[in-house]
């Protein structure tokens, strides 16, 4: 099942409310970029919404979340450190 998402921005809090019925919040661009991430959403299934009650949240912090989702996206997985 692909996982997607719908952002908003709600006092100063970022919140996604996920396909699958889960709930992030984060206050920071980057850590709700990684919170999607981890829970498998693509940069390309992030919706964003406005609702009466919450704040818009601008096209800039829009392509801001995506880009860092997508950088973790191409960040290589699974290196360790040789002792």
């Amino acid at each position: 099942m692909t996982i997607s998402a719908n952002v908003i921005l709600f006092k100063d809090e970022f919140v996604a409310e996920l396909n699958d019925g889960r709930r992030l919040e984060q206050s920071e661009i980057k850590s709700v970029a990684l919170a999607l991430y981890r829970a498998g959403v693509r940069a390309h299934r992030v919706h964003f919404e406005w609702r009466n009650g919450t704040c818009m949240i601008t096209a800039g912090k829009q392509a801001a979340l995506r880009a860092e989702i997508n950088r973790l996206e191409r960040e290589p997985r699974g290196l360790s450190v040789a002792a």
